[in-house]
């Protein structure tokens, strides 16, 4: 006959134990992260930057060394808009933000663009106190257009150099004396819409060759041209750089039936005199070398001078002796 056990009792202390979650094993804790991945953590949670060295890339991004530590820039994090060539970035030190620091360090992820706004802003701040109209700054060529330039000023901010205001030459176009990245100096014609409209010129920073064209150029002179282009009234001499002369088909001595462009091709060198000159509009009108001039205004000048001079020396001083005499008596 089989004996059946009966169940102790339990106490109160036994069902407390009973009760109680049975705890979960301990998990050895690994080593402190070493201080470089401590310094990115740091520099993630700061937003500071830290710079890294391209050491290589791949279809999805490149590889940068910080710290000692390799970390990965995707592509579209390496630069604001399109990147270059890959091989253009290789072993060259760059300022990045940090993204993540994942897996005790083994994994980094970093973000160059990020640098790149944030010092875009700071430059940005700074540039906007200096912009003012009469200021003088300088700037790169951004980019070139049928009405002007623009010019990088600096953290992204760009001004625009109208074609009237690149040079004091004659020119059809930016392209002709200016290139993409050229460093230009500039001054702010305007400022508007808050900065977001910034009017500058080149040419006002160039000496003015019409400041003393008529002591330079007195009518009558002959020199020394060259055709810069024909129209329907005549051809457009340059004498020197930004002072362009107009030569009218009318006094050219081409027979009825031939042609201006022909006769006067671009580029070709001719002796011309000078007729007159307008400095307030910027014509000056020429002639053909050997020309008659029918007169002057500086000859014109010299006219009246001389009679002047007879005037007060000669015939009348008869007249200024009596004139003289009369005021004495009274």
């Amino acid at each position: 006959m089989s004996t059946e056990e009966t169940p102790s009792e339990a106490t109160p202390e036994t069902a407390v134990e009973e009760l109680q979650p049975t705890p979960e094993p301990t998990v050895a804790a690994g080593p402190p992260e070493r201080p470089e991945v401590l310094a990115l953590r740091r520099a993630k949670e700061d937003h500071s930057e830290v710079d890294g060295r391209v050491i290589g890339w791949n279809r999805g991004g490149f590889h940068v060394v910080i710290e000692g530590l390799t970390a990965f820039c995707p592509r579209s994090e390496m630069e604001i808009g399109q990147p270059r060539s890959p091989k253009e970035y290789l072993d060259q030190t760059y300022s990045f933000q940090i993204l993540k620091v994942q897996k005790r360090g083994r994994r980094v992820v970093v973000s160059r663009t990020s640098a790149i706004r944030s010092e875009r802003s700071k430059v940005r701040a700074e540039m906007r106190d200096k912009i003012e109209a009469g200021a003088t700054l300088q700037g790169r060529i951004a980019s070139l257009t049928e009405f002007g330039a623009f010019v990088d000023l600096g953290g992204g901010i760009q001004g625009l150099v109208h074609i009237s205001e690149i040079s004091h030459q004659r020119i059809d176009k930016a392209q002709d004396i200016l290139q993409i990245e050229q460093e230009v100096a500039v001054k702010v014609l305007k400022v508007e819409k808050s900065g977001k409209r910034i009017s500058l010129s080149i040419r006002a920073l160039e000496e003015n060759p019409w400041s003393d064209i008529k002591d330079r150029y007195p009518a009558g002179r002959i020199l020394k041209g060259k055709v810069h282009k024909t129209t329907k009234h005549g051809a457009l001499v340059e004498l020197e750089p930004g002072l362009t002369g107009l030569l009218p088909a009318s006094v050219m001595s081409l027979p009825r039936d031939a042609s201006v462009a022909r006769a006067f091709p671009p580029g070709r060198e001719i002796s011309v005199q000078i007729v007159a000159i307008d400095d307030r509009r910027h014509r000056i009108s020429l002639a053909p070398e050997g020309s008659a001039l029918e007169g002057s205004w500086h000859d014109f000048q010299d006219f009246r001078k001389d009679q002047n001079d007879e005037t007060r020396h000669g015939f009348n001083a008869l007249a200024d002796a009596l004139k003289k005499a009369q005021i004495e008596a009274d």
